[in-house]
């Protein structure tokens, strides 16, 4: 815990620093990210457990990452004291009433771009990109279907906190882990048969360190075809929990989702600052995260399989804050998710 704490308080040193710089795309941005931020910190203070450290085959971390950032813990059953994400502030929206996502302007200059960044790779990428400032974008093969990997875990994420904001459940609603979930084990070893964890737990392994065990322990407990109902009712018709099968998803729906975090509004807003913590606290940063300098704050979701690769997220470009996803089939055997992401970000900071 003390290590934790001296965390807290260097992350919170440079919080003013880093406030300088995330302008995002007006004062909006701003309260959106320094509430994720906040919240991580009163989490941690609060008691919360750190995460696992080993991670047997997650890639080598190539960028530091802001120390405000790398500071954030997320839920545990410490939220409730905390009391920041526990009680919605407002009566949530449903589904049923949500507005769909903000206008979508093509950009051919940008479009080019991706296409030249892919070259002959082109094929198997699908890359989907859209500035939360003024709506403009571009895409590659944005509807082409992948095996979701890891981002499935965005997709329960999503449904986890638009349950708890229904009350539906509590982040303190606790879970046993049986011999079937510990066969989803990928190398973190984040849990042992017969642990028991709170859905605010789960929360913070499936996404800090992308732990699979507590991922479909967490899908399974709010419900395949409720997540799947909840991806639809924002118009995400391709990508979802298809099973017997796979998750599926594709750039496209995944950028729609991922505004739908960013922009707020749809849930209370301590649920999209939240969402936002937990995507700043992902470990494995060898795409998005790789791309852009290391001041630049990057909330994203990694996965990864032997037949796919996958980075997506929201950077926080001072003033300019965009939507990258970049998926891969890995069939050309060419890694450009890193290359991708540092050309996407010089084209809006050479705009910004």
């Amino acid at each position: 815990m003390a290590s934790l704490q001296s965390q807290v308080l260097s992350g919170a040193g440079t919080l003013g620093r880093l406030a300088e710089r995330f302008h995002l795309a007006g004062w909006a941005g701003v309260s959106r990210l320094m509430g994720a931020m906040l919240i991580g910190f009163a989490l941690v203070l609060g008691g919360c457990t750190q995460a696992p450290a080993d991670q047997t085959d997650a890639p080598t971390i190539s960028t530091p990452r802001p120390t405000a950032v790398a500071a954030l813990a997320t839920l545990s059953p410490a939220a409730s004291a905390a009391n920041t994400t526990q009680v919605p502030t407002r009566p949530p929206t449903t589904p049923a009433v949500e507005a769909p996502p903000a206008a979508y302007v093509a950009d051919p200059a940008l479009a080019a771009l991706l296409q030249a960044l892919a070259g002959d790779s082109l094929p198997s990428y699908g890359v989907y990109v859209k500035s939360l400032k003024d709506g403009t974008g571009a895409s590659v093969n944005a509807d082409k279907v992948f095996r979701a990997a890891s981002l499935f875990k965005l997709f329960v994420m999503w449904e986890a906190f638009r349950q708890e904001s229904l009350g539906l459940i509590s982040f303190d609603t606790t879970m046993e882990v049986t011999p079937y979930y510990k066969t989803f084990e990928l190398g973190t070893n984040a849990v042992e048969v017969g642990d028991v964890v709170t859905v605010g737990e789960a929360l913070r392994l499936m996404m800090a360190i992308s732990d699979t065990p507590t991922g479909v322990l967490l899908q399974d407990t709010v419900g395949i075809a409720e997540i799947n109902a909840a991806l639809e009712a924002l118009s995400i018709d391709n990508s979802g929990l298809f099973y017997p099968g796979d998750p599926l998803a594709t750039a496209r729906d995944v950028g729609v989702l991922l505004e739908s975090v960013a922009a707020g509004g749809r849930l209370p807003e301590a649920s999209h600052d939240a969402m936002v913590g937990l995507l700043l606290s992902e470990g494995i940063d060898y795409g998005l995260r790789a791309g852009v300098p290391s001041e630049i704050g990057v909330a994203h979701k990694t996965g990864s399989l032997p037949v796919a690769l996958h980075d997506a997220g929201i950077v926080y470009l001072p003033g300019a804050a965009y939507v990258l996803v970049v998926l891969w089939d890995r069939q050309s055997g060419v890694d450009l998710i890193e290359t991708i992401s540092r050309g996407v970000y010089e084209y809006y900071e050479s705009r910004n």
